[in-house]
């Protein structure tokens, strides 16, 4: 299993020298041995991606590692990447699982005359794929630059005839879901692609594992893109190009984001004697409200860098937030500059400290060194800071980034919100 482990990270090391953007997502992600025994037939046991715990990971079944070289492994891993950028694993909706699996590997293969990925081998102009004769390709009459939604929508509109697992081939030109005659299998195992089918070179059952939403999962996602494409400015694939255009788009509002995370840990009602009980109104009788009962830690940087106008935008957010739960402010710059409670109005009177340097892993670390961990913890900064390890992080967390250039921290979740807004 570690020797596997190892051949892996050999594959990983090439893509970081001989295609470094590759090779920085590759490296961002979390590369779990896996038996799959959720798959029944051994040869379909290979390799499959999932966004899990706010985290990308990769599923390998360790024969499948074994069977191949390095430069084909290289391949591989580009074409899990290929799908985790473009987030394939969330987009299947209501389609037909097998006929978009076709579609979204269209869409990372690229055309066989001109592949998006594998070893280029320097020596002899070839480029190393496994089953390359076997893969499914962009067919000549595809527009070569094409979504993976006009691929299925092409497929199963032009479809001739479904091919189901047992060999079968049932003629059907309605584009309606197939049961075989032959072995009266369900639609889920019937593709009706027709000719243009082929093998898949990794598991796309393991998308279904993933945990996150579509926009969760985008911003997860966007993030370890944005890191890679710093690294490696200019060397991003210009046929993805399209796809980190719309990374960049903002789908999730991080207040919306609180909200769920105050309803899932705290349900957001409490006990109180200033409310009478509708059921028993009775003296000593408590009743129950729905005003801040959850609590939130809201850390703040105010280091130099933060602007008078992001404090302000700062503040409007903290604002919003104390109407909903119960609010502290830590501030923090290099050092401590306050642990205060917030309440709504504050924001008239309230005294930044601080505008030094910028340290945003001691005030995690000062959190739970004095026990203060809340029901979720926000952080305010411009990302031109540290962040703690993420093996230091056991709890929500919501990191809200003012600045799109800026690193962004390996735990939680990262919000990329505009000051300018």
């Amino acid at each position: 299993m570690e020797s596997m482990a190892e051949k892996l990270m050999a594959a990983r090391c090439r893509l970081m020298t001989r295609a470094p953007w590759y090779g920085h997502i590759a490296m961002n992600m979390v590369w779990i041995p896996s038996e799959m025994a959720h798959i029944k037939l051994k040869e379909q046991k290979t390799m499959g991606v999932r966004i899990v715990n706010n985290e990308v990971q990769c599923l390998y079944y360790p024969p499948f590692v074994e069977s191949l070289t390095i430069k084909e492994l290289y391949a591989v891993v580009q074409h899990e990447i290929e799908h985790i950028v473009r987030v394939h694993c969330l987009r299947v909706d209501g389609r037909q699982p097998i006929v978009w699996n076709i579609a979204a590997d269209m869409c990372v293969n690229g055309q066989k005359i001109s592949p998006r990925i594998g070893y280029h081998e320097p020596t002899n102009n070839t480029v190393i794929i496994p089953f390359k004769d076997q893969l499914v390709w962009i067919p000549d009459d595809f527009p070569k630059n094409g979504t993976s939604e006009e691929y299925y929508d092409r497929l199963v509109k032009h479809a001739v005839g479904a091919h189901c697992d047992c060999g079968n081939v049932t003629n059907n030109n309605e584009g309606e879901p197939t049961i075989c005659p032959n072995c009266n299998s369900a639609s889920d195992n019937v593709s009706k692609a027709g000719a243009y089918g082929g093998k898949m070179l990794d598991d796309h059952s393991t998308w279904e594992m993933s945990d996150a939403s579509q926009d969760e999962a985008r911003q997860i996602v966007k993030d370890i893109v944005d890191q890679a494409s710093q690294k490696c400015q200019g060397q991003s694939p210009g046929h993805l190009q399209d796809a980190i255009a719309e990374l960049k788009k903002p789908v999730v509002k991080w207040c919306e984001l609180l909200h769920q995370y105050l309803g899932q840990h705290v349900g957001n009602k409490r006990s109180t004697y200033s409310r009478r009980c509708r059921r028993q109104d009775t003296f000593g009788v408590p009743g129950v409200s729905h005003h801040a009962a959850a609590s939130v830690n809201v850390i703040v940087d105010t280091s130099g860098s933060i602007s008078s106008k992001e404090l302000q935008q700062f503040f409007s957010e903290i604002e919003a937030i104390s109407s909903k739960a119960k609010t502290m402010v830590l501030q923090w710059d290099l050092q401590f500059q306050g642990y205060n409670k917030y309440r709504r109005g504050d924001w008239k009177s309230f005294k930044v400290n601080g505008r030094g340097g910028t340290d945003m892993a001691a005030p995690i670390q000062w959190l739970c060194d004095n026990h203060k961990i809340a029901d979720v913890q926000i952080m305010l900064t411009d990302g031109y800071c540290n962040y703690i390890g993420k093996e230091s992080v056991n709890f929500p967390i919501i990191t809200v980034v003012t600045n799109n250039l800026t690193a962004s921290p390996q735990y939680g979740v990262v919000i990329r919100m505009d000051p300018a807004k």
